[in-house]
């Protein structure tokens, strides 16, 4: 059901269709739930694997998903890229994968763009990914 979480893990408040909204988490239901602020159920966006946390930078809404990558979202919750995914993968082995992710747990995004993300690891993994503008 719409807000019955399982392991309710990260909570962003969203401002980027004007008027605030709460995203939540749901990690191990493998969704992000969004509500009013008065927490009325709005809808469910699917298709992420065990997310963590959001950022919101530049218009856009980023999800770090402890399946192997970065999910971004646009303001209609429309999916604009999918970044390192590294599913499959075996753990002794990520380190030899520079550009997958095993399994990124927080990010944030700096004022220019640059991307910066944690993986929760034995070895921890902090990651920054420069930020190159199309041509």
């Amino acid at each position: 059901e719409h807000g019955k979480f399982n392991t309710c893990h990260g909570v962003w408040i969203s401002t980027l269709r004007g008027e605030p909204e709460v995203y939540i988490a749901d990690r191990a239901n493998n969704r992000l739930e969004v509500f009013t602020p008065e927490l009325e159920y709005k809808r469910t966006i699917g298709d992420v694997r065990m997310p963590c946390c959001f950022y919101q930078h530049n218009g856009q809404l980023f999800v770090p998903e402890l399946g192997a990558r970065v999910s971004i979202f646009d303001a209609d919750d429309q999916l604009v890229a999918r970044l390192g995914d590294g599913q499959g993968i075996k753990a002794d082995e990520i380190k030899t994968h520079p550009d997958k992710f095993a399994t990124p747990h927080a990010l944030t995004v700096a004022s220019n763009g640059d991307l910066y993300v944690i993986e929760w690891l034995p070895f921890g993994r902090p990651r920054k990914f420069k930020h190159t503008p199309a041509v």
